[in-house]
């Protein structure tokens, strides 16, 4: 009688952890994309907590720093690691966050990020295996959470729109098949339709419908087709009104880039709900 008095405590404070999310993990999640992704949005304007170095979240800067804005194309601005990072550490507290960025304003993924032979594509395959030998070599065991991507705006521009479907479909599975991780969540913003839109860049030819819209009608068709993965809208994010950017309204602002950031964040949080509860059944 006392062992079965025993064993049904023991039951019940497993379940009580359990429950209570004690699990935790090293989760790391891989950013990409272009210039929406290196981020544009003003440090100078950024509200707390967002100004400060968020010493609970790990970023990738050649090795682990604590997430602070300033990891953009300039130190006076940021992108949407920045709230991403704040929001998924809050949402996770007991468990250890790694971001790693990679990111570059113009480049398509036709061909910059064409898997195997795309010189961004070899980039950020370098800057992400720099980080994950890293941990490796510091023999933290750890999970690969996520995938972000903000891209398709340069295969707009450059008249390659038609091709993106295919593109994204494969660059997905390489992603997976990269980091031995059939199962990865990959989440797409989907972009805006201002590069090869309505009133396109020179460079661009006008389509019906035009080159913008041919590529998010292939984000979401992607998203709901391919298992683990899914997008979210941007259209409605605060562009930027920085004077460098001012002629330019296809780059989030400040509030753009936290909404971003923001939004990555729920959407992959929805995923880990679900992983979570698998966990404790």
């Amino acid at each position: 009688m006392k062992k079965s008095l025993y064993s049904a405590w023991i039951s019940t404070i497993l379940l009580f952890l359990m429950c209570s999310n004690v699990y935790s993990a090293n989760r790391v999640f891989l950013l990409g994309g272009q210039s929406n992704m290196v981020g544009l949005g003003l440090r100078g304007e950024l509200p707390p907590p967002y100004q400060a170095a968020q010493n609970d979240v790990n970023f990738w800067n050649n090795g682990w720093v604590p997430l602070a804005p300033g990891f953009s194309n300039k130190p006076y601005k940021f992108g949407p690691e920045v709230a991403f990072g704040r929001a998924i550490k809050d949402a996770l507290p007991k468990d250890t966050i790694y971001l790693v960025k990679y990111a570059s304003g113009g480049k398509a993924l036709y061909n910059d990020f064409k898997p195997g032979t795309g010189r961004n594509y070899i980039e950020m395959m370098n800057t992400f295996n720099a980080a994950l030998d890293n941990l490796d070599l510091a023999g933290i065991d750890y999970e690969i959470s996520c995938m972000l991507w903000m891209q398709g705006e340069s295969d707009a521009y450059e008249s390659q729109a038609e091709t993106y479907e295919g593109n994204l479909t494969n660059f997905i599975q390489v992603m997976r098949d990269e980091f031995d991780t059939p199962e990865m969540p990959f989440i797409i913003a989907r972009v805006l339709n201002h590069f090869g839109g309505t009133v396109p860049p020179k460079i661009g030819e006008q389509t019906n419908p035009t080159q913008a819209y041919i590529v998010r009608d292939a984000q979401v068709k992607v998203a709901e087709t391919i298992p683990h993965t899914t997008w979210f809208d941007t259209d409605d994010y605060a562009l930027s009104t920085d004077l460098d950017e001012v002629n330019n309204p296809g780059h989030y602002g400040t509030q753009g880039q936290l909404d971003l950031g923001k939004d990555f964040a729920s959407a992959v949080l929805q995923f880990i709900k679900t992983e979570t509860k698998e966990m404790n059944r």
